[in-house]
C-alpha cells in the first residue's frame, strides 16, 4: 500500500486491460488518477474506482490528437495541482480492416495505426513533459512498446511492431536528451498476448489460443495485472534509479522468439 502515495498520474487507453487494472492498482497505491479513453465506458470504469475509494477522474478523448492532451494536462491541473506520472496506454491495432503483410499492406492501412500510436507520444512529449520540465518536476513516463518491437511476430500485423519499434527508442532518446538536465525517468512496458475486455473474442478462438499458447513459454497467457503490477513498480520511487528499461512482461516469448 501506498507506493505512489499522493502521485498524480495520467494513464491512457485506461477503459481496460491492462492501462485499466494499472488505473485501479495505482489509486489503490494512493496515486490521484486522471484517467483517459477514447470509449466513453472510461467514464463507468471510472466510476467504479472512485465507489471503491480511489480518486480519479475520466476524460474522455482521441489520444492521438493534441487538444486531447491539453485536456488531460488542464484537468490534472486543475484537479490535482500537478502531473508525477504520464502513462501512454492508448493504442491502435493492426486488426480488422487495418490487417495485412508487406505484399498487400496499404499505405493507408499503415498509417491508421503507425501514425496515432506515434503522434500519441509525441503529444505527450509536448505538453506533460514540458510542463514537468517548466516545472522542475521529476517525474516519468511509462511508455507502451511491445515483444513485437523486439522479434519476429508473423504475418498481418506490420503497422502496429513498426510503431512500437519507434515508441522504444524513443523513449531511449528521451533518456539520452532529458534525463541527464531533469531527472525526468523514461520506461517502457513490453507485453504480449494478454487478456483485455476488447480482445476477449480472440480467447474465445480455438485455433487463435492454440496458436497463443504455442508460441508463449509458460502455462498460462498473460493477464492485465502481471502487466500493471510492472507499471505501479517502475512508477513509484522504488524504482527511482531505473530509466530506459523496456521492460518484457510477456511469459518469456521474446527470450524465445
Amino acid at each position: 500500500m501506498n507506493r505512489l502515495l499522493n502521485k498524480v498520474a495520467i494513464i491512457t487507453g485506461a477503459d481496460g486491460g491492462i492501462c485499466g487494472k494499472a488505473a485501479e492498482l495505482f489509486c489503490q497505491e494512493g496515486a490521484k488518477v486522471v484517467m483517459n479513453d477514447i470509449d466513453p465506458h472510461v467514464e463507468e470504469k471510472c466510476a467504479e474506482i472512485v465507489a471503491a475509494g480511489g480518486d480519479a477522474v475520466a476524460v474522455v478523448g482521441d489520444a492521438s490528437k493534441r487538444e486531447t492532451w491539453d485536456k488531460l494536462l488542464a484537468t490534472a491541473l486543475e484537479k490535482y495541482g500537478t502531473v508525477d506520472i504520464c502513462v501512454n496506454g492508448a493504442a491502435v491495432f493492426s486488426v480488422g480492416e487495418n490487417a495485412g503483410d508487406w505484399d498487400t499492406m496499404t499505405v493507408d492501412k499503415f498509417h491508421n495505426v503507425f501514425d496515432p500510436n506515434v503522434d500519441a507520444l509525441l503529444h505527450s512529449f509536448q505538453t506533460v513533459l514540458q510542463y514537468m520540465i517548466d516545472n522542475k518536476i521529476r517525474g516519468n513516463f511509462m511508455n507502451f512498446a511491445s515483444s513485437t518491437a523486439y522479434a519476429w511476430n508473423g504475418a498481418g500485423f506490420q503497422g502496429y511492431p513498426s510503431s512500437k519499434a519507434v515508441i522504444k527508442l524513443a523513449t531511449q532518446c528521451m533518456v539520452k536528451q532529458v534525463s541527464p538536465k531533469t531527472g525526468i525517468r523514461f520506461n517502457c512496458l513490453a507485453p504480449n498476448f494478454v487478456w483485455t475486455p476488447k480482445s476477449a473474442y480472440l480467447y474465445e478462438n480455438e485455433r487463435m489460443m492454440g496458436w497463443f499458447k504455442s508460441v508463449t513459454p509458460f502455462p498460462e497467457l498473460g493477464m492485465p495485472e502481471d502487466s500493471a503490477w510492472a507499471m505501479v513498480y517502475l512508477c513509484s520511487d522504488e524504482a527511482k534509479y531505473v530509466n530506459g528499461v523496456c521492460l518484457p512482461t510477456d511469459g518469456g516469448w521474446l527470450t524465445c522468439n
